[in-house]
């Protein structure tokens, strides 16, 4: 009994799944024993989504801040998004959930769901057939992966509603109000933008941004953060018109 159940799980068709499910179990173990490196995780996530990194921000205009933006912008901006495919991956790790719960939660959940997922779904297959068919397997996957990433979503945002509050994400959040950036997405509008600025100490944070204009801002504008919405974890922005 043991050594047939060991043989299906380690089957070819079930190995990717138990793949995730080890790794979704050694994530949860470090998580467990506070050993999941959330302090270097989730303040990259947070920074990027968030803006939950525990620092003090003000909203002064750095005079250096904006040679360097120029400098750092102009390096990295066509690495990060060349062909507008930045907002397509940051919808995707959004719809995900990352923002929403911290990112360490994120991936054991995504990982635990398709892996199960991918187990059942096997399982029902090796019931019906005699032998497990290999075009199964080309059904099998996108069912999991799909499904495991709407199990990730709906989890994600539970659980980020279950989460308390901190009164210093807010603050840092609305520190960052009257702070110049640039826009590092194909364009900034009603509905989608991300704005590159820096805190106080000097590190880049990329953040959401909407415009309240008309007429979208296209990239690499200079912009002012204007306005903060905690509900939506954006920020609007304004153009700085050029003298």
């Amino acid at each position: 009994m043991l050594t047939e159940t060991l043989a299906s799980i380690f089957a070819w068709y079930n190995l990717p799944f138990t793949l995730m499910l080890l790794f979704c179990g050694v994530l949860t173990a470090l998580q467990l024993v506070g050993l999941g490196g959330d302090g270097d995780a989730d303040a990259d996530v947070d920074a990027d989504f968030d803006l939950d990194a525990d620092v003090d921000l003000d909203a002064d205009f750095d005079a250096d801040m904006d040679v360097d933006a120029d400098a750092d912008i102009d390096a990295d901006a066509d690495a990060d998004i060349d062909g507008g495919d930045a907002p397509d991956l940051l919808s995707v790790l959004a719809f995900l959930g990352v923002g929403k719960a911290p990112l360490l939660v994120v991936l054991i959940i995504l990982l635990g769901s398709i892996g199960i997922l991918g187990w059942t779904v096997n399982s029902v297959v090796t019931a019906v057939f005699p032998a497990y068919p290999a075009w199964a397997f080309l059904i099998t996957l996108p069912v999991a992966l799909v499904g495991g990433g709407l199990v990730s979503s709906r989890l994600s945002r539970l659980i980020g509603r279950a989460l308390p509050s901190i009164s210093s994400t807010a603050t840092a959040a609305a520190g960052l109000i009257g702070r110049r950036g640039a826009v590092i997405s194909p364009h900034v509008d009603g509905a989608y933008g991300l704005v590159r600025v820096r805190d106080q100490g000097g590190t880049l944070i990329n953040v959401f941004a909407v415009t309240a204009e008309n007429d979208p801002i296209g990239r690499q504008t200079e912009v002012v953060l204007v306005e903060y919405d905690a509900q939506n974890k954006r920020y609007t922005v304004v153009p700085i018109r050029q003298q």
